[in-house]
């Protein structure tokens, strides 16, 4: 497998879009991730221009909005980036996209996933990614992701520079909205994904008493505001969005962790929590507070372990929490720079900082059950 990642800064979205196609003409890709901030989505401006640059019609072409983007030791507050992949006809890849994810998640994604089996003669590809709007209750895609889809599934929520209100998702020259995308991978394709979301747990777990969509309303016999208080020692501020989660602990396997980000703009009253994706009845959490020396540290404990194994990666696809490039700042770059250094030094690599996280965790045997995250990093490495 051959691959390229380019990115630009030009404030035009299609002398952007003419930019990336232009970078990448001699790789003649079979498919391009593009990853962009959110002005570029409010036209198809950017996918047009990206289109005449590749100058070919039969391209693969799918990405979100980001809250940034992530390249090649970059990760740019402003801009776009393109990653093409060709695999010399060794992988089959197969794409479409489906409406409607903010009325009913689980439906728009089991349609997906149906078409997506069907273009594949009913058979199970080998890797998916899932590109979708964030304004739709991820905890219901998850049931699908969990339960329905057996192979890995890497992707996120698209996100909008930190303003809560828009973005787009990019499939072929057309932005949608309300919408998702799912890409097929099936062929000689090697794969090994890593998951960063260790974040530290304080207090007693609680079990959630009430719940309405993705708000908690009560928590062990108090409200969530004053769950989160008694264990926290202090209350739930706007500053907190991406510092405060709550921890799902799973009944069967305490490996298997799943993280939901506190968000107080989608919060129903005033004593509720309000979440990117909601948490069943009779769960049970504990809260967890984001230090920035911990996600550092995480993310070059995973950028040795990816480079002990024996795998030569041709490509990276990063999709990391957009609150942990909030909480760590200008040292948000560390989550790209300890990949892409020693060998790796020239890995073509691309991604976003996201609004939720979709992936696998890495266990004994292969690979959990898919499941959507929050401050979470994912690293995707791609080879043949």
């Amino acid at each position: 497998m051959r691959a390229l990642s380019i990115a630009s800064q030009s404030s035009d979205p299609f002398r952007a879009g003419l930019e990336l196609g232009e970078g990448l003409h001699e790789l003649h890709p079979e498919v391009v991730f593009v990853f962009s901030t959110v002005h570029y989505g409010r036209s198809s401006e950017l996918l047009e221009g990206l289109h005449e640059g590749l100058d070919r019609s039969d391209v693969i072409l799918v990405g979100s909005t980001g809250d940034g983007y992530y390249h090649h030791r970059q990760c740019g507050d402003v801009g776009c980036v393109a990653m093409g992949l060709d695999s010399g006809g060794k992988v089959d890849w197969q794409v479409t996209s489906i409406g409607g994810v903010h009325i009913d998640p689980e439906a728009s994604l089991q349609q997906a996933w149906s078409q997506i089996r069907w273009l594949n003669d009913n058979q199970d590809p080998q890797l998916m990614f899932l590109f979708s709007d964030f304004r739709t209750d991820a905890s219901e895609m998850e049931k699908v992701l969990r339960h329905q889809i057996k192979i890995p599934v890497i992707g996120g929520f698209a996100a909008d520079d930190n303003q809560m209100s828009d973005c787009a998702i990019y499939v072929g020259d057309t932005c949608l909205k309300d919408s998702l995308v799912l890409l097929s991978a099936r062929g000689d394709l090697k794969f090994a994904i890593h998951v960063g979301n260790s974040i530290s747990a304080v207090g007693k777990p609680g079990v959630i008493e009430k719940s309405d969509g993705a708000n908690i309303l009560s928590i062990d016999g108090l409200s969530a505001m004053d769950f989160i208080e008694r264990e926290t020692g202090k209350p739930v501020l706007q500053s907190d969005r991406g510092v405060t989660s709550l921890s799902i602990l799973s009944k069967d396997d305490d490996a298997v962790k799943r993280l939901r980000a506190i968000v107080p703009d989608f919060s129903i009253s005033e004593r509720s929590v309000g979440l990117y994706g909601g948490i069943e009845q009779g769960e049970r959490v504990q809260v967890c507070l984001a230090e920035p020396e911990q996600l550092l540290q995480e993310v070059g404990s995973i950028a040795d372990h990816c480079r002990q194994q024996d795998f030569d990666p041709q490509a990276a696809l990063i999709v990391s929490c957009a609150g942990r490039k909030w909480l760590l700042g200008d040292k948000v770059e560390k989550e790209v720079t300890e990949i892409v250094s020693g060998d790796w030094v020239d890995l073509p690599l691309a991604g976003f900082p996201s609004f939720g996280e979709i992936a696998p965790l890495p266990i004994d045997d292969g690979y959990s059950d898919n499941l959507f995250h929050n401050m979470t990093y994912v690293l995707l490495l791609l080879g043949e």
